[in-house]
């Protein structure tokens, strides 16, 4: 490019927003016309012209702020990638360092503009770290760039699809953490639901409000979508062993709508269900969520009948207080289905949570109890009481297990296990200000929770859905119906298979 037309060229990527920003802000409508001006001029400028040099040496990108200039920031570092054709080495590259910085810089409300591009420079950074066999390396960028773009992280994207598989692949399990454990409330719906009025840029009472299926922050959202998201997110806290938070992922996954029958994702969930309520609570609940669907819930048990199995012995066993015997012959058993099923390892666990689980259901019945009885009832080995000891003071250290091992002489069969008798007692005693402060965190939570349940129900008021069944409502009990029922008893919509969910109905 000439210098004269860059020079032409540079004022115009530099005109909005305003710097320094003016003492009286921009009104959304003002800031809404100034924004879609730059993106119409930038779209119609060709790639070509941002990858030139810029009077006196240099390049656009060394000059453009993405916190401030964030748009032109965007297209500058695509139209490198695309001049580049060299993404299979480009981790380290030249544009790849500007990419990372401009994920922890931009502007999440002028990236609400520009959708499509912010999701190619995501594709991108991914494609660009496994090409080179460095998934680790695209983790941390694209982590940003969600929870940038969307702090409570409520509204699922496709972008939330994509992240959670590439920890997956690079085995970065607590990197995931910050966006799996904001819990996801919407989905991108379409922008007819959304107030008249409001903007892009306007104040939204959800992330959901300027994440709409025209935005094009997130690509369309099929039925597998979402269930894929909360398995993978679910593997993702097994590897952590964070059992209370892969259990409601995985009955997001099992109380999903369907067509009369459990999808390979539903039998994958209920399999790892089974197996995790054993780890994390010594047995498997009786029904699955009241919310699964009759057709589904038989179908999964059906196919899951080995894993129904172990958890009937494991029960048995606890109820009965007998050794692990039976329960080892059953794993032994299956080993080849635990193996088909890649369960094999949850499985080797759920033989130690029983052993644990043993040990801790002796606190119900005794304040305390010899150790040489305590071997004798849990441990292969009735004789190998060190190794009882060092067991019970793991359990003790990693908070499994509220007691005190009294050592009062150096043989350990004299030691004696002393049970704490409340949770306000013994070695993991909460405090009352401990209790408190959980209350105070709970009661957060249901607000939370109570406040986007509104908003669900406003946006059903507002479907094609809920109004047609509104007027066939009226027709059937004579105009007697009141508009302000709550939209709750509108007949939830089953999307199915690959079916588009962003669109209004």
């Amino acid at each position: 490019m000439a210098p004269n037309d860059m020079e032409s060229l540079l004022p115009q990527l530099l005109s909005f927003p305003p710097h320094p920003p003016p003492q009286i802000p921009l009104s959304d409508a003002i800031y809404d016309k100034e924004i879609r001006i730059l993106r119409k001029a930038l779209n119609d400028t060709p790639a070509s012209a941002f990858t030139g040099g810029v009077p006196n040496g240099g390049d656009l990108l060394d000059i453009l702020d993405p916190s401030i200039n964030t748009l032109p920031s965007l297209y500058v570092l695509l139209a490198h990638i695309n001049t580049t054709r060299q993404k299979a080495s480009v981790v380290g590259g030249s544009w790849w360092f500007k990419a990372l910085d401009f994920f922890e810089r931009f502007d999440p409300v002028q990236v609400r503009y520009v959708g499509t591009e912010f999701r190619r420079l995501v594709v991108h950074v991914r494609d660009a770290a496994l090409a080179c066999n460095q998934p680790i390396a695209a983790v941390r960028p694209i982590r940003s760039a969600i929870l940038r773009l969307d702090p409570s992280g409520s509204c699922f994207t496709s972008t939330h699809l994509l992240f959670v598989h590439l920890c997956l692949q690079a085995c970065s399990f607590r990197a995931a953490k910050p966006v799996l454990d904001l819990d996801v409330y919407e989905f991108p719906a379409s922008s007819k639901l959304q107030p008249s009025g409001q903007l892009p840029c306007s104040q939204h009472d959800t992330s959901a409000g300027y994440i709409t299926d025209q935005s094009d922050l997130s690509a369309a959202i099929t039925y597998r979508d979402p269930l894929q998201y909360f398995l993978y997110g679910a593997m993702i806290y097994i590897a952590i062993q964070e059992w209370d938070r892969a259990i409601p992922f995985l009955e997001a996954v099992l109380t999903a709508p369907s067509r009369n029958h459990a999808s390979r994702v539903q039998v994958e969930a209920y399999k790892k269900w089974v197996l995790v309520n054993l780890l994390a609570h010594g047995r498997v609940p009786g029904s699955l969520p009241k919310t699964t669907s009759s057709q589904v819930a038989k179908q999964v048990r059906t196919l899951g009948k080995p894993y129904e199995a172990l958890g009937d012995i494991f029960k048995d066993g606890q109820s009965k207080e007998l050794d692990a015997r039976r329960l080892n012959a059953e794993v032994h058993v299956g080993n080849q289905k635990w193996s088909e099923d890649d369960n094999l390892s949850l499985v080797v666990q759920v033989l130690d949570a029983y052993r644990q689980f043993t040990i801790i259901k002796l606190g119900s019945t005794y304040a305390a109890l010899p150790l040489s009885l305590v071997t004798q009832r849990t441990s292969s080995n009735p004789n190998d009481h060190t190794e009882t000891a060092q067991y019970i003071a793991m359990m003790i250290s990693s908070g499994r297990l509220n007691a005190i091992l009294d050592q009062r002489t150096q043989d350990p069969q004299s030691w004696v296990l002393r049970f704490a008798l409340s949770s306000n007692a013994g070695p993991h005693a909460r405090s009352e200000q401990e209790n408190y402060d959980e209350l105070v965190k709970q009661a957060a939570r249901n607000a939370k929770l109570a406040e986007h349940v509104r908003e669900t129900d406003r946006k059903l008021t507002l479907s094609k859905d809920y109004i047609n069944w509104l007027k066939q409502s009226k027709k059937d009990t004579g105009g007697a119906t009141n508009e302000g029922e709550e939209a709750s008893t509108l007949p939830a919509q089953h999307p199915f298979d690959d079916e588009d969910i962003m669109g209004d109905g």
